[in-house]
């Protein structure tokens, strides 16, 4: 049951259904029950169509999936099924034309020996009575070697008279006129003639013995004439020449034809003058009459059996010189269409092979590429279309395994990105902003995984808050390394301003422009030349709530107060940049309720489709608008206003904003 279980899934409903109704109708069929066999084959009738739907939809998706048996397909019915049909039809055709040439000798034949009986009857007829018997044992004489044993009728006022006088008694029916042809009388065919005229009537009987018929073409080979009439089954039916020859004196008729083909006579068959040259049977139509029914006709078979090389030799003159020129035209045409059509096939065979292989190549190297190997080639011998594509498969592999590599690559790099993200990450500020009378909040969105933006802040002490924003030349990873030295460097610049104050017993504070020109000179001296930053440090004082700042070359911050805005000086150039480098310091007084806002070119340069910078005026605009919410909302509204105005997932520059709000301090 295991094993029936996959045939019968595999057949399908259909499949069972047709396998069922086949067998039902074989065993009505065998026990007589017509009805029905008949019913069982209507209704076999769909379940067939969508059987032979199923099967050539099963062919076409896995005999045909293949490359090699579709080419076999279309060389089948393009070129054998063609030259096959042309082969058969030059064959029917031949057989046809052979069949007609023979038919053709061997009735010509018979018609010229009828047509002397109908001449000599004529003849006879117009002697005087009186004068017959003697004119008619020279006709006698004369037909004796075409028609052994040939008897002639007389009639007149006497009686019917005989010639010779051994002639067997004939009973002519009345009624019959001028007519010769065949004639079977007596379950034999016989060659005569008839003529009458008012009381005279001449009458020429020539049997037709097995001899006469089979020499009637010589050299042609096997003739015969068959009685096939419905009266002629009955009682045996006439027949003379080659099927009576082995000794059959009685013919059966079952059927006249077959019988005709299975049986030879005494004439053998030509011999062959090549393998190709076969027996050809070539049956005809032959009308005859019948003694006892005066004008009418009955149907007969004329029949050779011969070769088309003896029925050609028999046509054409031996001697012809334009039968020669054809045959060797005939034979030169065959060898060339032989030689073309082996050529072709050597030709389809090697262009097959050249094309299914190439797509076998191309089919394993895509499975290999499915499963990671990179490095198979496929050999590319020639430099047609297929030879382009292997050579595109070749370099597309190439390709792959670079790209692979790249890929690799890229990982790797995004691993150390993502390891330098975190890093950078440990170097900003791991604290909440102090609150010394200032609130700090601050937010840096990165372009890429690591950012050359800066930001910083730290309580020094006494009160005093310091904080640092700044935006490195560049992106990635150089700007990212500048920015970590640019933090130590700060670092270490306010340490050490703080050691100096506690030896000072605190009586020097942190001075702005010169730790900024302290930190220039630092950058400068361990950085290539083209490494700068902007940089912008400020120092708040809580008890006198002043901010004393040098701006480095940073975009001036802003100063919401009440309704103005004040922009903040610029004390100098960029950090990094040049060792002599001199900078300066502002201060001003700030109190409750102001707002600064330090920022970096990533939030003011970013441009929207038409190419209009999103600017300081709408960050201004934005500031008023949203100036009485916290802190980081207003961070988060700026940002995002940023995003939208340049309607981009990513961004062009590092983000990074800085609010300073004063606060009131218990």
């Amino acid at each position: 049951m295991s094993r029936v279980r996959p045939v019968i899934q595999r057949l399908g409903k259909s499949g069972v259904a047709f396998l069922a109704g086949l067998c039902l109708f074989l065993v009505f069929y065998f026990t007589d029950l017509s009805l029905a066999a008949f019913l069982d084959a209507v209704v076999m009738i769909p379940i067939t169509f969508i059987v032979m739907f199923r099967g050539f939809r099963y062919v076409r998706q896995h005999a045909l999936w293949s490359v090699r048996n579709r080419l076999l397909v279309v060389y089948t019915l393009m070129g054998v099924l063609p030259i096959a049909l042309l082969f058969a039809l030059i064959g029917l055709s031949a057989w046809a034309l052979m069949s007609e040439l023979g038919i053709y000798l061997a009735s010509s034949a018979l018609d010229r020996r009828l047509e002397s009986l109908q001449g000599a009857v004529e003849q006879l007829e117009k002697i005087p009575t009186a004068e017959r018997t003697v004119a008619v044992s020279h006709f006698a004489e004369a037909f004796g070697h075409s028609f052994p044993g040939i008897t002639f009728y007389f009639r007149d006022e006497t009686g019917l008279h005989g010639f010779p006088a051994s002639a067997p008694p004939l009973a002519i029916a009345p009624g019959w006129g001028d007519v010769d042809g065949l004639l079977v009388w007596n379950g034999h065919f016989y060659g005569w003639a008839h003529a009458a005229h008012e009381h005279d009537e001449v009458v020429a009987m020539a049997p037709l013995s097995n001899q006469v018929v089979e020499n009637l073409v010589p050299n042609l080979g096997a003739i015969g004439l068959l009685e096939t009439d419905e009266n002629a089954r009955g009682r045996g039916g006439a027949a003379v020449g080659s099927i009576t020859g082995a000794g059959r004196s009685d013919i059966d008729l079952q059927p006249e034809l077959e019988g005709a083909a299975r049986t030879r006579g005494t004439t053998p068959m030509p011999p062959p003058v090549s393998r190709f040259d076969l027996p050809v049977f070539m049956p005809s139509t032959r009308m005859h009459y019948h003694l006892e029914t005066p004008g009418k006709t009955f149907p007969g078979v004329l029949w050779v059996e011969s070769r088309p090389s003896a029925v050609l030799r028999t046509f054409f003159s031996a001697t012809e010189t334009f039968r020669g020129v054809l045959f060797d035209s005939v034979m030169a045409v065959a060898i060339l269409f032989l030689l073309v059509e082996l050529i072709a096939v050597w030709i389809g065979v090697r262009l097959s092979r050249r094309i299914t292989g190439a797509v076998n190549q191309l089919y394993l190297g895509t499975r290999r590429v499915i499963h990671g190997d990179f490095h198979n080639r496929i050999p590319v011998r020639d430099r047609d279309q297929l030879g382009e594509l292997s050579q595109s498969f070749n370099q597309m592999t190439e390709n792959l395994e670079r790209l692979l590599a790249v890929e690799k690559e890229k990982e790797r790099l995004q691993t150390e990105l993502e390891i330098a993200r975190e890093v950078q990450a440990q170097l900003y500020p791991k604290e909440a902003p102090p609150i010394c009378g200032l609130k700090l909040t601050v937010r840096c969105d990165p372009a890429r995984m690591v950012s050359g933006d800066y930001y910083d802040y730290q309580d020094v002490g006494a009160g005093k808050l310091v904080f640092a924003i700044g935006d490195v030349a560049g992106k990635g990873i150089s700007a990212a390394l500048l920015m970590a030295t640019l933090q130590a460097a700060l670092r270490a610049q306010i340490t050490n301003c703080q050691a100096i104050e506690n030896e000072c017993n605190g009586s020097r504070s942190i001075d702005a422009a010169t730790l900024v020109a302290a930190l220039n000179k630092q950058i400068y001296a361990h950085t290539s030349p083209e490494k700068y930053a902007t940089f912008f440090f400020g120092v708040f004082d809580e008890p006198s709530r002043t901010l004393t700042y040098t701006n480095a070359g940073h975009l001036s911050p802003l100063l919401f107060r009440k309704d103005d805005v004040v922009t903040l000086d610029s004390n100098g150039t960029v950090v990094g940049a040049f060792a002599w480098a001199k900078y300066g310091e502002s201060c001003l007084s700030m109190t409750p309720g102001d707002l600064l806002v330090c920022y970096t070119d990533g939030i003011t340069e970013p441009e929207n489709a038409y190419g209009e910078m999103f600017g300081e005026e709408r960050l201004i605009e934005l500031v008023r608008k949203y100036m009485h919410r916290e802190d980081h909302e207003i961070v988060a509204l700026i940002l995002e206003a940023v995003r939208s105005w340049t309607a981009t997932p990513e961004l062009h520059d590092d983000m990074t904003l800085l609010i300073a709000r004063e606060v009131e301090t218990a």
